[in-house]
């Protein structure tokens, strides 16, 4: 079982459910339009979700799954990460051998 070959992170499956892939879109189209990050209720209106916790819950499971890194109480301090790069140093992430 050693010699499988090495699965780079950025291949491994990372999903997101359809509300979080919008919110990461949502997120890039706004930097890509004023080249500034969306505060959370220019996202809670892009959404279209009813309350500005729902889109500090999706932020937050963004955050845990690697995707983007925020800054505590900071406005608009959100930072698209790449998802080959580890979240906390940016480095870029080993290669991890597949799992048997």
């Amino acid at each position: 079982m050693d010699d499988l070959p090495a699965v780079p992170v950025a291949e491994m499956p990372i999903g997101l459910t359809p509300k979080q892939r919008a919110c990461l879109d949502a997120i890039g189209a706004h930097f890509g339009e004023t080249r500034t990050m969306p505060s959370v209720e220019e996202l809670r209106i892009a959404l279209g979700v009813g309350s500005k916790a729902g889109v500090l819950r999706l932020l937050r499971q963004l955050e845990e799954r690697g995707r983007i890194a925020r800054l505590p109480r900071r406005a608009r301090a959100i930072r698209m990460l790449d998802a080959r790069a580890c979240p906390h140093c940016g480095g870029p992430l080993a290669a991890r051998a597949h799992a048997a």
